[in-house]
């Protein structure tokens, strides 16, 4: 008989241990040491009391991880990554999972729940829409293999500011994928792209990765949104682009993460201009409440 428990009620040993199991084999090497999986649940709000560990007697051989945010008047959840190990695949227990979440999920008020998973892993797609997710939106991860110049026409005029602003603008996206939300941002910043009349027409949320001498080795974005109507989107984005991978004496990564394919002026533009997709995964929702109760 298998338990499950809350991962507030687990050490983190345990937790670990469930995570590296549940991910072995994995499309990409997920495995963590403590300070990375610590790490990882504080810096993409995960919940402690939300996401649970399955347990065969006392040996942890699952997990699904949950965070949860307040948009407007509703409890939006995500699936924060669900693992079974190995040698126990196939007996049950990501439906037993996936049915305990949105039993918490339910409990806690959660009006919608929101995940990712990989295009190619079909039996886990299957799995969640056997649980009443469904397929929403295709997310893609980008890279420039060779960097290029973009065109900025002085035109248009950058602010800077913290990735936690984003949230009060008025064009700000909330319907998208978790990992590309201001609150995954938390040493990033965010860029809005004015016009001559001071309005904004485009912007978008990275962050900047250095060596240790201070050289450039990666600009990676998150959210990129242009306002709609825009009698010349490619101008726009030429000067939105060449603020956040600027031209540089070395080369450095340039990557575009958890975009939304829907998003077709702006995907438009970064595939004419060479970005190439490296993962694909679908984005699924699941509705869960009918209204939040008030209870946070």
């Amino acid at each position: 008989m298998y338990q499950i428990r809350r991962l507030s009620e687990c050490t983190l040993n345990q937790a670990l241990l469930a995570w590296n199991r549940g991910f072995e084999g994995y499309f990409f090497d997920a495995r963590m040491d403590i300070d990375r999986f610590t790490a990882r649940i504080g810096n993409e709000n995960i919940s402690a009391d939300l996401s649970i560990v399955a347990f065969d007697g006392e040996e942890p051989v699952g997990l699904l991880l949950s965070g949860y945010k307040l948009i407007g008047k509703e409890l939006m959840a995500w699936n924060g990554g669900t693992g079974v190990a190995a040698s126990h695949r196939r007996k049950g227990i990501g439906k037993l999972l996936v049915d305990k979440a949105c039993e918490l999920y339910k409990e806690k008020g959660i009006y919608t729940s929101t995940l990712e998973a990989i295009a190619e892993n079909k039996q886990a797609i299957s799995l969640y829409e056997s649980k009443g997710y469904k397929v929403v939106d295709e997310v893609v991860h980008l890279t420039l293999e060779i960097p290029r110049e973009f065109e900025d026409t002085l035109d248009y005029h950058p602010v800077y500011s913290s990735s936690q602003a984003a949230q009060y603008l008025s064009m700000y996206q909330h319907n998208t994928a978790w990992q590309s939300q201001w609150w995954c941002m938390k040493e990033g910043q965010l860029i809005q792209l004015l016009d001559n009349e001071g309005e904004t027409v485009a912007y978008a949320l990275f962050k900047r990765q250095y060596s240790a001498d201070g050289t450039l080795t990666a600009s990676v974005v998150t959210h990129c949104f242009i306002k709609e109507n825009q009698s010349d989107p490619n101008k726009v984005l030429e000067a939105l682009f060449s603020h956040l991978f600027p031209t540089s004496a070395t080369t450095y990564q340039c990557t575009i993460a958890f975009f939304h394919t829907s998003n077709q002026v702006v995907y438009k533009f970064l595939t004419d201009r060479g970005f190439n997709k490296k993962v694909e995964q679908v984005w699924m929702k699941k509705p869960i409440a009918s209204e939040v109760g008030g209870r946070i």
